[in-house]
């Protein structure tokens, strides 16, 4: 993997996400507001009840840093896969801690970079049935 490694034990995965280059229906990433949170989802069918991976920052307390191009040349980014690989391997509890996630976004004639959390998979809604008891 092209993790760098941040502070503390930690090691920062950097992922380029650039929605504007993308056509609409070829994205993988759904991002929508809940909350207080920005959410990313992910859709990759490889999470738990193929949920999607879903990464999130607080709006109230985001860690955002602008760069320019010669600072972001300089920066390991992972692909796609890469991303999805180490997302599904956070699911285990000795690896959920091990990795910083950081989002680049292109932001006019600099980049930004977003410090993001992996969220734990959502949980899949029980349907709820029921069904009419005659009296006897």
């Amino acid at each position: 993997m092209h993790a760098q490694k941040g502070g503390g034990k930690k090691d920062t995965v950097y992922y380029l996400l650039d929605t504007a280059a993308i056509p609409v229906k070829e994205r993988m990433f759904v991002i929508e507001r809940e909350g207080n949170a920005m959410v990313y989802i992910l859709k990759c069918g490889c999470y738990p009840s193929a949920t999607g991976i879903p990464f999130f920052y607080n709006i109230y307390r985001k860690k955002e840093e602008k760069i320019n191009l010669e600072k972001f040349k300089k920066i390991k980014t992972v692909s796609l896969i890469q991303l999805i690989q180490i997302g599904v391997k956070c699911l285990a509890p000795s690896e959920e801690e091990r990795y910083e996630f950081v989002f680049i976004e292109p932001d006019g004639k600099n980049m930004k970079l977003i410090g993001m959390t992996l969220g734990p998979p959502f949980n899949t809604r029980k349907v709820n049935t029921t069904q009419a008891i005659k009296p006897e």
